[in-house]
């Protein structure tokens, strides 16, 4: 039977694609990337054109609460898929691949009720709703988007790990956030102003309908399949891998949508719904990377495992660089017509000081660009603990520092403190891939420069 066959050779025929074939499968996922960021500005545009300042701060707040906890509840199989699934199947272990795959599943569905149950139980607190009406409607609405969120994560990573850039990227980049749009007009032009619930409902229904196709094939797939039984050491190493993993994909993340809730809390929905639009915005930067990361993971991955990790750095040098070019050129349309982006949202974020948020997170962003794909590099190669332990630390110290500048300074503190931990967050990996692998994955990594 073929039905678990992929399109793969056996070791002695492997042959890793060649760069310039990378570069091209580099640029058409960038381009998606693009594409989907400009659908995803003007989709949070819409958003807040078709509610109020308070429902959109309310939509913004229930947003990053589902993104939170998507982050978390895929319990980091998005990067076990690939690290493993190139490192087997490129072997011609087909087999074996396809049951960690399974395996990988079976966890990620776990993960996700358990999510579920988390915003049930939130819902149902004694106290929060009396100054929101709506809390419980919102919460089990935001469940639906963390479990939409979840899978398709996920899913994604699975069409990259095969390299099928097109199922991995269009459903949820495009697609879903062109129907978002869509339907959003449409539901403003019958009925007038949506509420938070409406609008947040609308998202999480619109990308469970645009994975359908996806995740019926998946299963077929997957189910079909010659599966391998896996070893104890194995499933030793899946286990192992999952926690390291897990945290490194949840916490940083995670902390950017747990400030985006401090805000919230300290200084109210609607400016938190102005530094949403700011740093939504401001993730225009890292779009080329993440476009470039999307066909890196999979190659790095087979690399690093048949080559070694000196056949890394070219490939990641040239990844930071371009990058940081692109970064620089947003960040000077940032200065240029930041106000001007802002205000497409709504007229009451442009103001200097909203600008100057938006500028602080650019800057933010730039510095990440510059240190290029090293996060990636060292969850791909084994150093994910390391990494974790970084972040962590990281977080935990951002965590107050945000609420005290919050509470001090007001929006510009708060973004100023998220930035600072942020580049901590960027910075101190560098070191570690220098050290560790001998690879420098930033900016200056084509000089030749190591580090001791």
């Amino acid at each position: 039977m073929n039905q678990g066959r992929v399109r793969t050779e056996g070791t002695a025929g492997f042959r890793l694609p060649p760069l310039n074939g990378l570069a091209g499968a580099g640029m058409f996922a960038v381009v998606i990337k693009l594409s989907g960021a400009g659908l995803s500005f003007l989709m949070f545009m819409v958003a807040a054109m078709v509610t109020d300042v308070r429902s959109f701060g309310l939509f913004s707040t229930a947003f990053a609460a589902a993104s939170l906890v998507s982050f978390v509840n895929v319990v980091g199989q998005q990067s076990i898929i690939l690290r493993f699934w190139p490192q087997h199947a490129g072997a011609g272990d087909t087999a074996t691949a396809y049951a960690i795959l399974l395996r990988s599943m079976a966890v990620v569905l776990l993960g996700l009720s358990i999510g579920t149950v988390l915003f049930v139980l939130a819902s149902v607190l004694p106290w929060v709703d009396r100054g929101i009406p709506e809390w419980r409607q919102l919460c089990l609405s935001a469940a639906f988007m963390a479990v939409a969120l979840g899978w398709s994560e996920f899913l994604s990573s699975v069409f990259r790990a095969k390299d099928r850039l097109m199922a991995a990227l269009m459903p949820r980049d495009v697609v879903w956030r062109l129907a978002v749009i869509l339907s959003l007009a449409g539901a403003w032009w019958l009925y007038g102003p949506l509420s938070a619930l409406a609008v947040t409902l609308l998202c999480a229904g619109l990308l469970s309908f645009c994975l359908l196709g996806q995740t019926i094939g998946l299963l077929v797939e997957v189910f079909r399949a010659r599966r391998a039984t896996l070893t104890a050491e194995q499933k030793a190493e899946f286990t192992h891998v999952t926690f390291g993993l897990w945290g490194v994909n949840a916490v940083p993340p995670a902390l950017g949508q747990i400030n985006t809730l401090l805000v919230a809390g300290i200084l109210g929905a609607e400016i938190a719904g102005a530094i949403f639009v700011a740093e939504r915005t401001a993730r225009l930067i890292d779009l080329p990377l993440n476009g470039i990361n999307q066909v890196l993971a999979p190659y790095i991955s087979r690399n690093f495992y048949t080559r070694g990790p000196a056949s890394l750095q070219h490939s990641v040098s040239v990844a930071a660089m371009v990058s940081f070019l692109i970064a620089l050129v947003v960040m000077a349309i940032f200065a240029i017509g930041g106000m001007q982006l802002l205000g497409l949202f709504d007229k009451a974020y442009v103001t200097t000081t909203m600008w100057t948020v938006l500028l602080i997170f650019g800057l933010s962003s730039t510095l990440a660009a510059a240190c290029g794909p090293t996060a990636l590099v060292l969850q791909l190669t084994g150093h994910q603990n390391v990494l974790l332990k970084t972040f962590t630390i990281a977080s935990l110290a951002g965590i107050p520092l945000v609420a005290l500048a919050a509470w001090h300074f007001g929006p510009i503190g708060a973004a100023s403190a998220i930035a600072l931990t942020m580049a901590a967050a960027n910075l101190v990996p560098v070191r570690i891939a220098i050290r560790s692998l001998g690879v420098n994955p930033t900016i200056f990594g084509w000089t030749g420069l190591r580090a001791s």
